[in-house]
């Protein structure tokens, strides 16, 4: 097994963090400054060549969220978000590395209409896993999944 190392982001790095997310703020409106101060003092964010991964290891089994067909086991671990600052292939190699560094199943949703980011997921070999609903079923989303081998 080649090992990969993750560079994770501290609270030093939220200035470099937060603008990557301003920059993709039609994907990413719900994501506000103290979630992202949250998540670095709480060590769940990774920033490596420009790439920003926001994700955690979940403390427990049970569904990925309240409209859905999905169920998550204790150990696996869920993506918040993935962003790139440059369109160069750098998100695709830094979530394989990812992909490599975690020794669980990974997780994460996506809202349906984002027809690029689903794709994107296809090609970097996670599986569509099931349904997720929010806004009371008004906002329909998909549940990717990468399996451990």
């Amino acid at each position: 097994k080649v090992f990969s190392i993750m560079n994770f982001a501290t609270i030093n790095d939220f200035d470099t963090v937060w603008n990557i997310f301003e920059e993709n703020k039609t994907w990413f409106p719900h994501v506000r400054k103290s979630h992202i101060r949250n998540r670095l003092s709480w060590g769940q964010v990774i920033l490596q060549n420009n790439v920003v991964i926001t994700q955690q290891q979940y403390k427990r089994r049970g569904k990925i969220g309240h409209d859905t067909d999905v169920i998550t086991e204790k150990g696996d671990y869920i993506i918040h978000q993935i962003i790139a600052k440059n369109r160069d292939g750098s998100a695709a190699k830094v979530i394989k590395d990812y992909f490599d560094y975690v020794e669980s199943d990974v997780w994460l949703t996506v809202r349906e209409e984002n027809h690029i980011a689903c794709k994107f997921y296809d090609k970097i070999g996670m599986e569509k896993a099931g349904y997720i609903n929010w806004s009371k079923g008004k906002m329909k989303g998909l549940v990717w999944k990468k399996t451990k081998k």
